[in-house]
């Protein structure tokens, strides 16, 4: 399974902007993110829309990879 998987599986809200992976920080959503990061720092926002929290992950939103794949 990968980050994005997981994240969904969770019922978590995400978003993206093409292959970057946004994820609302919740109780659910942090230990998956962790789970994945391998401990490093993970980049966070402040949404300018809600004033709440998100993750960014760079590259992890694996739809963006699979239609880049199919061409």
């Amino acid at each position: 399974m990968n980050l994005y998987t997981e994240l969904v599986n969770a019922n978590c809200q995400i978003d993206s902007h093409e292959s970057d992976l946004y994820a609302l920080v919740t109780p659910v959503s942090a230990p998956i993110v962790e789970k994945y990061s391998g401990g490093d720092r993970v980049q966070t926002f402040r949404s300018q829309i809600d004033g709440r929290i998100w993750f960014d992950l760079p590259f992890a939103f694996i739809p963006f990879w699979e239609k880049r794949a199919r061409g």
